[in-house]
């Protein structure tokens, strides 16, 4: 205890008193942070965002023709929205989804679309937004179709630990419409913990994903280091 000027502080009960109001109910969060970890999008939804994905210039794909290795290899999509196709022409794809690229190839070059396979390999054209407490960094990262938010969230690694979990938003500039943006509330309690995936909205390109951080994380974060340290040292003994 240290007294001085009529006033007396008890650290180890104002350590303790820090902590309770710092760590909080955790088990929640700790629940909602494990499941967005242990999440694996299913393959066959993988196979379908894919195939919905729209290419745009500038983006890579990969074609390949059965028999006929002159047309297959990289192809870009150039800036008038078309691959080139060598003897067999240019071919105007921009927006096409991959399975709609197959059935032009195919009747461009007069195969069957058996023997075409297409491939988006470098996503370029078309960009997601995250912002906050996301692992990593706040970043621009390739869309590569109407993945879900819990699909993107597994894609960049999850949330970083001072996340509020509860504060999970998207918007929807709507720019290139010239409507008022739209904002979206994300409930990843209920997504991942009671498998209830109405505000799972499936992202459209250029949408902007916020995560709040948790008023917990940003009072530590105005504490000195080594009070941190005691807080962290205390809170691992307790849920330890």
């Amino acid at each position: 205890m240290y007294s001085g000027g009529g006033r007396s502080i008890c650290w180890p009960g104002l350590l303790m008193l820090l902590l309770v109001l710092l760590s909080g109910c955790l088990s929640n969060r700790e629940q909602i942070e494990q499941a967005l970890i242990a999440y694996r999008p299913p393959p066959a939804h993988l196979v379908q965002v894919a195939a919905q994905y729209r290419a745009r210039c500038p983006d890579l794909l990969q074609v390949d023709i059965a028999g006929l290795p002159r047309y297959s290899g990289p192809q870009r999509i150039g800036p008038d929205g078309c691959i080139d196709l060598g003897d067999a022409g240019r071919l105007p794809v921009d927006g096409a989804t991959v399975p709609e690229i197959i059935r032009m190839v195919a009747e461009c070059i007069g195969v069957a679309p058996e023997q075409v396979r297409v491939s988006v390999a470098e996503y370029n054209s078309q960009y997601l937004y995250v912002f906050g407490q996301v692992a990593g960094s706040q970043r621009a990262v390739p869309y590569q179709g109407p993945e879900t938010v819990l699909d993107l969230l597994h894609r960049v690694g999850g949330l970083q630990p001072g996340a509020a979990v509860s504060e999970v938003t998207v918007i929807r500039p709507h720019v290139a419409e010239g409507k008022t943006p739209e904002v979206f509330h994300i409930d990843l309690a209920a997504i991942v913990l009671r498998n209830d995936p109405e505000t799972n909205l499936l992202l459209q390109p250029f949408d902007q994903v916020h995560i709040g951080q948790s008023p917990r994380s940003s009072y530590r974060d105005c504490l000195p280091p080594w009070l941190r340290s005691v807080l962290g040292k205390l809170s691992h003994g307790l849920h330890g």
